[in-house]
């Protein structure tokens, strides 16, 4: 796909207390563009409870899994 040329971490605190990491990563495309992707991930080692508002945002209808 791409060259991985750098990797920028920075971590990041929101207003509620989460601790978040932005990793920024320079890639080099094969016309020799350049990609800037963005990813946030979570920055907590120890488990984290999911709520039930959270719980019910991933739910899939059985319906909806059939079609």
């Amino acid at each position: 796909m791409g060259k991985i040329i750098n990797q920028k971490m920075t971590r990041i605190m929101t207003d509620d207390g989460q601790h978040l990491i932005r990793r920024v990563t320079q890639v080099q495309m094969p016309n020799g563009r350049y990609r800037y992707p963005v990813d946030y991930f979570d920055a907590t080692s120890d488990m984290v409870k999911v709520s039930d508002q959270e719980l019910d945002n991933l739910k899939v209808p059985g319906y909806l899994m059939l079609v």
